[in-house]
């Protein structure tokens, strides 16, 4: 595997990703790192940056530069956005940056921003037409799209920390939040197509402000998943947010304890900037999103083959990737036993009667049916609840997640915790209970058809009579482990869709 690196030099803070990859085109995130430091909004007073402030980021990037070099990248892109370019002596900067360090710096031109900012998010979440909002420090991003195309785009040089410099004025935080907002929602009348937004849009979100105020809203839920990505934060649950932070005295010297790394200011600007969005776009839930620019880069520059189209299937690469990096000599057997599962799910349709929306959570659980084994072989099962349900997942929900881990855990019936379910009630169906069930024993079917890892097993049909199953294999050579294995399910098949097995 190489590995590549991408520094993203902003106006607040400098960031560092980097990501192994294979000659195929799978890759994953094995580090990433942030250190603050004010470039744009700190000048001399001239507009020209201050020699403390260019000395800092000197320091941060030579430091990056050593990381990068443990790390073995073997290609490092560095970039930054036109706004630096409001400093007089940007020139002089970048110069510096390149003779130092070593580093030749990008200025990207708002397209590339753009197109990079929709690239990270459209390959991470299965929606087909969204607004996405991307708010930094010292700007916002506007992307509309329908079935995969850009219909529309603007950037908004205004970000949290010009809008937090209300509170310099106005120390009630009540007062400030809705001065905060009022001058957001003023600037987003400049973009008039966001009002134009229709209802079936998804308003996805990505940037601190958004994981911030998402942060916050799963600790007053009591949120039983620590996955940022994908959280639905509705309407609802960001007014209980506002309706802490607004009885809440502001100190922009200091934190909120275990939900930022910005200063309690910026987070409140960020919190009044989303009541503004969520006003103007009329939408009730946003979607948050992990990935962004930053991920959009590692796309275009890891994933070729896709051109500049996005990812079909999101959930199948991001399960090719998870199998590549941390298992890619059993890769076969997870594909394997993948495949076979969808196939028992087509044969015993009409047994188990789920709807197609539960084919996401058979795919995690069947790919990844003995990721446990990463810890300890002995208990593995048990020890791919908690993996799968940590895994950097892309293209399904959180409950998706959730019934995923259930059902890998839940291979042999005897095995289901009623008390650990209970803890997921919140994000979990009444009917997903016995679909849970149906579909941990569709999973331990496929892991027996492949129970020597040969793919002996090429294909299963079925013949449902009155009181049985009878089930035959199509082979390429003598598979008796496997039907063996296979029959050992008889029990629980019973148990669940009422009928006898024969594997034939």
């Amino acid at each position: 595997m190489e590995n590549l690196a991408i520094i993203d030099i902003s106006s607040n803070k400098i960031d560092l990703v980097i990501a192994a990859f294979t000659n195929s085109g799978n890759f994953t995130v094995t580090y990433s790192t942030s250190e603050q430091v004010r470039l744009i909004e700190d000048f001399d007073g001239e507009g020209m940056l201050k020699s403390s402030k260019s000395n800092e980021a000197i320091s941060i990037l030579k430091t990056y530069k050593v990381i990068c070099q443990m790390k073995k990248a073997s290609n490092i892109i560095v970039y930054t956005t036109e706004r630096i370019k409001s400093l007089k002596n940007y020139r002089s900067f970048i110069d510096e940056v390149y003779n130092s360090v070593g580093f030749k710096v990008n200025i990207l031109d708002e397209d590339t921003e753009i197109t990079s900012l929709y690239s990270g998010v459209v390959n991470s979440l299965d929606l087909p037409k969204g607004i996405i909002v991307n708010i930094t420090g010292d700007s916002v991003r506007f992307v509309e799209y329908n079935r995969r195309n850009i219909l529309n785009q603007a950037i908004l040089p205004l970000g949290t920390y010009e809008i937090a410099k209300v509170m310099d004025e106005e120390k009630n935080t009540e007062k400030a939040l809705v001065l905060m907002k009022d001058r957001f929602s003023k600037a987003l009348e400049s973009i008039p197509w966001l009002k134009e937004v229709d209802e079936e849009y998804a308003f996805i979100g990505t940037g601190n402000a958004f994981f911030n105020v998402g942060a916050l809203s799963r600790k007053i839920r009591k949120y039983p998943v620590d996955l940022p990505h994908n959280y639905e934060l509705s309407f609802e649950d960001y007014e209980k947010v506002y309706d802490l932070i607004k009885t809440t005295e502001i100190d922009k010297t200091k934190k909120i304890k275990g939900i930022s790394n910005d200063r309690a200011d910026i987070f409140a600007s960020g919190l009044s900037m989303i009541k503004a969005l969520y006003e103007c776009l009329g939408l009730r839930t946003c979607v948050l999103s992990s990935r962004g620019m930053k991920e959009g880069f590692i796309y275009s520059n890891i994933v070729a083959s896709s051109g500049d189209k996005p990812i079909s299937d999101i959930l199948g690469f991001s399960l090719d990737n998870i199998e590549a990096y941390y298992d890619e000599e059993n890769s076969n057997n997870a594909k394997q036993v993948g495949n076979l599962a969808l196939i028992l799910f087509r044969q015993l349709k009409v047994l188990h009667k789920l709807p197609r929306n539960y084919i996401k959570v058979l795919r995690i659980a069947s790919v990844l049916y003995d990721c446990g084994k990463r810890i300890s072989f002995y208990n593995h099962e048990k020890n791919s609840f908690s993996i799968i349900l940590n895994s950097d997942i892309l293209g399904a929900t959180h409950r998706e997640i959730v019934l995923a881990s259930f059902v890998a855990s839940s291979q042999n019936l005897n095995d289901f915790s009623l008390a650990e379910w209970i803890k997921y009630k919140d994000l979990l169906l009444d009917e997903d209970l016995e679909a849970m069930r149906k579909l941990a024993v569709i999973v331990r079917l496929a892991k027996a058809f492949d129970k020597t890892e040969r793919g002996v097993v090429q294909d299963v049909s079925c013949d449902i009579l009155g009181d049985s199953v009878i089930m035959k294999t199509i082979i390429t050579m003598e598979a008796d482990i496997e039907i063996k294995e296979a029959l050992k399910t008889a029990q629980d098949f019973k148990k669940v869709y009422k009928k006898s097995l024969e594997v034939l």
